[in-house]
């Protein structure tokens, strides 16, 4: 009973090989299918992060800009207000000296009777 127990599963193995060579390129077809597919997976979650990590960093450049201009106006400001600070005073100054001429003369032409 073994030998034709032996025997019936080579016969087996020679039609599953026969079946297999038969199959063999639609196996290779299966195979290179979804090889394709994953790689298509694949690019797309790649696609999908870099499209992602681009407007990360399109947010971040628009926001960098932003703080960026704020500093520069804080800046400018700040220089401004010193120019203007210094004009101040010395308004005041010429001010201050117009006001005592002119209080020298009218005590010059209050004494003059």
């Amino acid at each position: 009973m073994s030998k034709t127990g032996s025997a019936m599963p080579r016969e087996r193995r020679s039609t599953k090989a026969v079946k297999s060579e038969d199959d063999r390129p639609l196996y290779l077809q299966h195979k290179a299918q979804a090889e394709a597919e994953l790689t298509r997976k694949k690019e797309e979650i790649l696609t999908h992060f870099l499209r992602d990590k681009l407007q990360d960093d399109e947010r971040n450049t628009a926001l960098n800009l932003q703080k960026l201009s704020d500093g520069w106006r804080s800046i400018l400001r700040q220089s401004k207000s010193t120019e203007i600070k210094e004009d101040i005073d010395v308004l005041h100054q010429t001010f201050e000296r117009q006001l005592d001429g002119q209080d020298s003369i009218i005590k010059v032409q209050a004494k003059t009777p």
